[in-house]
């Protein structure tokens, strides 16, 4: 096991190190991480990070294979464009967290801001506690699931994926709408609940596009 101290290393130092780090096979813990930005960006290799205290914008960006667990919070644009592996958060996260999200997991034991999902094209975000504003903004591809309550505007113009929810949602954006849970869909909720040791909240409903406002394939003048 690796320790880094952030107090006494840039953000470039440390994202170079826990790089190195993958490449060597070894874990890596930062401490004194002070909500500080972009921190665990571009690690492209299935190291396992642990960051003792909470991170700032963009934690887990741009990664494809770590581990990488955040012991307090997250900023906006976690997982920004993950390719795979996971990112797990103790308690809450900010807004637009998996944007572009590419593959992997991104799991919030708390709560999220709005917007999570945007534009996201494949991978598993998984939220304990409830979900703000536009969920699944334009999500393309991929699965959302929130044991929790969801925000005004759920799957706002949606084009593809499933967006699961436990708890109460406010409203649909335009295009989204709800479809039966199926028995496979079931079995992948069980499933991944029972990976991550999660409470089943005992019924979700299931949210897709319904495919109005998309064109893709069509000449539309």
């Amino acid at each position: 096991m690796i320790t880094l101290d952030a107090d006494k290393l840039s953000v470039t130092e440390i994202n170079r190190a826990l790089r190195e780090a993958g490449e060597a096979g070894e874990e890596v813990e930062v401490i004194n991480t002070r909500a500080r930005h972009h921190l665990g960006v571009g690690i492209l290799a299935p190291v396992k990070v642990t960051f003792r205290g909470s991170v700032g914008y963009f934690c887990g960006g741009l990664c494809d294979g770590p581990v990488i667990n955040v012991l307090g919070s997250v900023g906006w644009c976690a997982a920004d464009n993950f390719m795979s592996g996971e990112l797990i958060v103790e308690k809450n996260a900010g807004s637009c967290v998996a944007p572009g999200m590419r593959g992997g997991t991104l799991l919030v034991k708390g709560n999220i801001g709005s917007r999570a999902g945007q534009v996201m094209k494949d991978g598993n975000i998984i939220v304990c506690g409830n979900a703000g504003f536009m969920t699944g903004f334009m999500l393309i591809n991929g699965n959302i699931i929130i044991l929790g309550n969801a925000g005004d505007l759920l799957g706002h113009y949606m084009i593809g994926g499933s967006i699961f929810v436990g708890g109460q949602i406010l409203s649909l954006g335009v295009d989204a709408e709800e479809a039966e849970v199926t028995p496979g869909d079931k079995l992948f909720l069980e499933k991944i609940l029972d990976q991550y040791k999660l409470p089943n909240p005992g019924r979700f409903r299931k949210f897709v596009s319904g495919k109005k406002y998309h064109h893709y394939g069509k000449r539309v003048y």
